[in-house]
């Protein structure tokens, strides 16, 4: 059971092992991040069955932003939840591409 912050009363980001690790980069995966135009990250919630796609697998933040479908509603609130880590690489993705990034 996830032990939740005193201060926050948030609970805390659930490190993955490494098996967990595999099966995203070979497993189906959904975008959560923002949408980008002329890629393949044209919308969010895009479903890439055989993990996340080679050309994002190395980016700083866009390797964030791939959860496994079981995670998607956890993945949906930490974006949301201001200072969370996928919040801070959602807003880093919006800042390189939609205001005069790539």
């Amino acid at each position: 059971m996830a032990r939740i912050s005193k201060k926050t009363n948030e609970t805390p980001v659930k490190k993955m092992s490494a098996a967990e690790e595999k099966q995203k980069s070979t497993g189906p995966v959904i975008y959560v991040g923002p949408p980008i135009k002329g890629t393949l990250l044209h919308s969010t919630f895009i479903i890439f069955a055989d993990g996340i796609p080679e050309e994002y697998r190395t980016h700083p933040s866009l390797k964030h932003l791939f959860v496994q479908p079981e995670r998607l509603d956890q993945a949906r609130k930490e974006i949301g939840r201001i200072g969370s880590l996928r919040n801070i690489y959602y807003r880093r993705v919006v800042e390189e591409f939609h205001k005069g990034g790539k």
